[in-house]
């Protein structure tokens, strides 16, 4: 199996194609939450070994005011949907 991704309407293989495909037709379907991928355990294991993120106050003031605005624009978007 060759792996690829769609960017900007163009199709990048990740790795490469073996000789054998050259010339030939092929089908391309998106991955599924039931797809493997090999190495998403090793990924997982390293993120975890770095240990909880950690925030400075300025951080978390800048996070708390753009979750806020985000939630505006949220019950915006749903107050136009669903006008009271």
């Amino acid at each position: 199996m060759i792996r690829a991704r769609i960017h900007n309407g163009q199709v990048e293989v990740q790795g490469s194609i073996p000789d054998s495909w050259e010339g030939q037709t092929v089908k391309i379907v998106p991955l599924t939450p039931d797809d493997e991928i090999p190495d998403l355990e090793v990924r997982l294991a390293a993120l975890h070994a770095l240990g909880p993120m950690e925030f400075d106050e300025d951080e978390r003031a800048q996070i708390s005011a753009d979750l806020k605005a985000l939630d505006e624009l949220s019950k915006e978007a749903m107050r136009q949907i669903h006008p009271s």
